[in-house]
């Protein structure tokens, strides 16, 4: 059979979302291609994949990338199959329809989106995982809210403080945002921008505390994670509305 490329290089939650579509296409027996922009490659590090799974870094050289990146803009509702591999282009879905890029992502694929969460396998360092908990002085018993205020693009400001000690999502050198995931699990209440994170705690299943999740767009909407998120999310078109009662 023909190895089967799939394009989604970059951004955290995307590959964690997308983790379905290669699965399926590696229990048929394919070779599948899955190539990675360096800075993201701590996510694939962090995920349990099947073995005929290949992640080579596309800044790299390795088999295909002339064709790769030949075809890495183009866009296509479908399987492109030529000779000798199929190209599936997820990455650019956006520039289709923006508001419908998650979803096209799974159409694109042919694979059903429904329960994409259920096939995230995290390869989770509990020990490092405490250790960062601790270093952020959570260990004291007391509730905290996890506060996110930041995605790829901007920054935006939470004006109402939580009723919680509030900790903040940040970059803390040597740990991933895998390695949040205890101090996920342990939070008395979330709050964040939409940004990988909310598809992180969708992998965890987390529930039995208020999550709360505030557009990124201007102007602002969910019209993008409508199907994706199951999880019991308060939303908020912007971040004045946030309301922890």
């Amino acid at each position: 059979m023909k190895p089967v490329i799939i394009f989604q290089p970059g951004m955290a939650g995307d590959l964690l979302f997308i983790q379905k579509i290669v699965k399926t296409y590696a229990a048929d027996g394919r070779r599948v291609i899955l190539p990675v922009l360096q800075k993201h490659k701590w996510v694939y590090d962090a995920l349990v994949m099947p073995d005929n799974v290949e992640t080579p870094i596309l800044e790299e050289d390795f088999e295909f990338r002339d064709e790769i990146l030949f075809l890495a803009d183009k866009i296509a509702l479908s399987p492109i199959d030529a000779n000798a591999y199929t190209f599936l282009s997820l990455f650019f879905s956006w520039r289709y329809a923006p508001e419908q890029t998650m979803d096209l992502k799974y159409k694109v694929s042919s694979v059903e989106m429904d329960d994409w969460a259920d096939h995230v396998t995290l390869r989770r360092d509990l020990e490092k995982e405490e250790r960062l908990f601790r270093e952020l002085g959570l260990d004291d018993g007391a509730p905290y809210a996890l506060i996110n205020e930041t995605c790829s693009s901007r920054t935006i400001p939470f004006p109402n403080p939580a009723p919680e000690r509030e900790v903040r999502l940040r970059m803390v050198e040597g740990y991933t945002l895998i390695d949040w995931s205890t101090v996920i699990e342990r939070a008395a209440r979330i709050a964040t921008v939409d940004t990988s994170i909310v598809l992180l705690i969708e992998a965890l299943k987390i529930t039995g505390k208020p999550l709360h999740v505030v557009s990124r767009y201007e102007p602002p909407s969910f019209r993008e994670l409508q199907n994706v998120l199951k999880l019991e999310w308060l939303f908020y078109f912007l971040p004045e509305h946030l309301a922890y009662d």
